[in-house]
């Protein structure tokens, strides 16, 4: 219920996505079209506060993942170069993000959105906690370990780029 509500309301006051995207954790067999918002002020140089916005990826919903521009555009080139598909997502090879592509963090953002999925809305109070400590070998990583694990990334959703990110190139 959260989840479908939180959705609309981010889909309706955030206006036309940068791009679609397929995403899935390894444990779902169906994909879902995942809406990837743009903003400059997540730009990693956006002169906003970091950890909250410059230079970070959010996801909000089980559909819904907020970026920067320049993060946004970096997807876009590297699936220009080598696309993921659904028949070959990309995801974290050893499960963990060592020097991640911009895809591959899309990779682990879309872990995210399984647990948004299946959490509701502990998963907002348990991401704003566990987040900041960010992947590791102790017990207080598991939830970004998580993301990573289960995360895959299907590729940009034939279509979906918006005029305001080609305009950007």
């Amino acid at each position: 219920m959260f989840n479908s509500l939180a959705t609309f309301c981010f889909r309706r006051l955030g206006g036309v996505p940068a791009y679609q995207i397929y995403g899935k954790a390894r444990r779902e067999s169906s994909w879902r079209v995942i809406d990837l918002y743009a903003t400059s002020r997540r730009d990693a140089l956006s002169g906003w506060p970091a950890p909250f916005w410059a230079g970070t990826c959010i996801t909000w919903t089980s559909f819904v993942i907020a970026v920067g521009w320049d993060f946004a555009l970096a997807v876009y080139r590297e699936q220009c170069r080598q696309p993921a598909t659904r028949e070959h997502p990309l995801d974290i090879a050893d499960g963990r993000l060592h020097s991640p592509s911009a895809s591959e963090v899309l990779a682990h953002e879309c872990g995210h959105t399984d647990q948004a999925l299946r959490w509701g809305i502990a998963y907002l109070l348990t991401g704003a906690i566990f987040t900041l400590f960010h992947e590791g070998p102790h017990w207080w990583n598991w939830f970004e370990n998580a993301a990573s694990e289960q995360g895959q990334f299907g590729g940009i959703v034939p279509g979906s780029i918006s005029a305001e990110l080609l305009a950007r190139l």
